[in-house]
């Protein structure tokens, strides 16, 4: 962070958030001679060895946490009118810790949490603090050349307002609704998180789009992995009831591959694509099978439901089976987990399980899968033994996960959970964590291995991607962004990296990243373009 005179940090910050007019001269000077011998205080006590530059740094990192502190209240004003009056005629109230955890209204699923505020008091006050920071995008597309002039990947320009940037970030992070359905600390969980060095860049910014026809659906907030790549130029993601192909090399071009007219009275809750086939499941049981070989062609629908009323698909991945046969394996709310055969449109093995399986996947020699659920352990069973017996139990998350994923190789695990941490295993030791990575802000919902076993990837409810390095998983890369996320996934070749954003305030977008080592020139030259 540069050094600059604390009265013009408070001003930007002050005009930036829109409080100047309620702030007059006698304020600023008193704020500022009180934080100035509030950091120089302690520096007369020591030995001499501090300079001034440090000096500016740390007086200009305090007015940051200092003006952060009068956002907040200011909102805080902003919204006791709107939360009192929303409250009448809610039918749920459901609660919140915007410190320890966050808001727990559970979509319709079973779980207590800490009773701090209500989830409509949260939600309330992220608004309110979007409607201070008083921005919206200012490009549609935005390549390299765009970020060279302060432009970010979501078109927000910040010529001259990073410091507004960071407080309005800073505040996110803090308040940020956090939901539990198992009652703990998130302070208790990055006490166990190892130490990342942060500062390094295994993906460099490409280009991304921004607008609502881009906006990938989010069906459940609970279940995220909605964007599939099968190569560097074909990212599938869902929008309006419908599956879109983007080709990221066309920028502006996209192609509706399954519409919603072909699933009749069908709620997207899932989707995979791999093979030339795209699988789609939704909140009953149901799924259609397309494939991608021609643009007008069959859908083949049915039901993989067990008997309950909704008996949703949480989650799809491809699998390969031992003949060699595609098969669709489908993590439902009932705690059975589905092996559906494409060619044969029949279930070829079915596992059950104690609780709501959210997400499975399957070793690539097929002879472990991990599945996640409702419960704070993960399972590790024999898919050969067509049946739910573990064998090994991973423990360590302290809430329900969301996702898990297998490295290319099989040796490692690892699982995503609401307790804001990925744990990674060794499957030859699964009784100790191998590392425990902690988020910033919220859950984490998609967990994924490059194929080249390299990196691994955690995408959190919103604002932060992060891409570790998965041989020692000491390093990381954090992207981010503002705004609720809805997908993140590598190419097949594991060089690029897709990110999906959809939100109704800061807006949406998706973006690609390609990996740093790789010239994007020469690739785009040398690629047998498929246009």
């Amino acid at each position: 962070m540069s050094s600059r005179p604390a009265h013009f940090i408070e001003d930007t910050l002050l005009q930036g958030f829109g409080l100047g007019d309620q702030s007059d001269d006698r304020w600023l000077r008193r704020e500022r001679r009180r934080r100035r011998a509030s950091v120089q205080q302690p520096e007369r006590r020591n030995s001499g060895n501090s300079t001034s530059s440090s000096g500016g740094e740390d007086l200009e990192a305090a007015v940051v946490d200092s003006l952060t502190n009068e956002v907040v209240s200011q909102i805080q004003q902003l919204t006791v009118g709107q939360a009192v009056a929303g409250r009448s005629g809610r039918r749920h109230e459901q609660t919140v810790d915007t410190v320890n955890s966050s808001p727990s209204g559970d979509g319709g699923r079973s779980g207590s949490s800490i009773i701090r505020n209500t989830e409509y008091d949260s939600w309330v006050f992220l608004d309110n603090a979007a409607q201070v920071f008083g921005r919206s995008p200012e490009l549609k597309e935005i390549a390299v050349s765009d970020i060279r002039k302060d432009y970010d990947p979501q078109g927000y320009c910040w010529r001259g307002n990073l410091i507004q940037k960071e407080v309005y970030m800073g505040y996110r992070k803090r308040m940020y609704p956090r939901h539990q359905n198992v009652q703990h600390s998130v302070k208790q969980v990055r006490k166990m998180g190892r130490c990342i060095d942060t500062r390094h860049s295994f993906y460099d910014f490409r280009y991304s789009v921004v607008g609502d026809d881009f906006r990938s659906q989010i069906s459940h907030f609970q279940h995220r992995d909605m964007l599939w790549a099968t190569s560097s130029y074909d990212v599938f993601y869902c929008h309006a009831g419908s599956v879109y192909i983007w080709n990221p090399w066309q920028r502006m071009v996209r192609r509706c591959v399954l519409g919603r007219s072909q699933m009749p009275k069908f709620k997207l809750r899932s989707m995979c694509v791999d093979s030339g086939v795209v699988f789609v499941g939704d909140g009953k049981g149901d799924y259609c099978l397309k494939s991608l070989q021609t643009d007008i062609g069959p859908v083949a629908t049915g039901s993989l439901a067990t008997g309950i009323a909704e008996d949703a698909v949480n989650h799809a991945s491809p699998a390969t089976s031992r003949s060699g046969a595609l098969h669709i394996a489908s993590a439902h709310d009932s705690g059975t987990v589905n092996s559906l055969d494409v060619w044969g449109l029949s279930v070829a093995n079915s596992a059950a399980f104690e609780w709501s399986v959210n997400c499975t996947s399957l070793a690539h020699d097929g002879t472990l899968q991990c599945v996640v659920g409702d419960s704070t352990d993960a399972l590790l069973v024999d898919p050969r033994r067509g049946s739910g017996d573990p064998v090994a139990r991973l423990t360590g998350h302290l809430d329900y996960s969301f996702s898990c994923s297998f490295s290319p190789n099989g040796r490692l695990v690892a699982t995503g959970s609401q307790d804001t941490s990925v744990r990674v295993y060794d499957v030859r030791w699964p009784q100790q964590t191998l590392a425990t990575l902690c988020g910033y802000i919220g859950a984490m919902r998609v967990v994924r291995f490059s194929e080249c076993g390299k990196f691994l990837l955690g995408m959190e409810s919103a604002d932060y991607v992060h891409v570790y390095d998965a041989r020692s998983f000491e390093r990381a890369q954090v992207v981010s962004f503002m705004g609720e996320t809805a997908g993140a996934t590598f190419s097949p070749d594991s060089n690029c990296l897709f990110l999906a954003v959809s939100d109704s305030i800061h807006g949406s977008s998706l973006a690609e990243y390609n990996m740093a080592s790789v010239n994007t020139e020469a690739v785009q030259h040398s690629r047998s373009l498929p246009f």
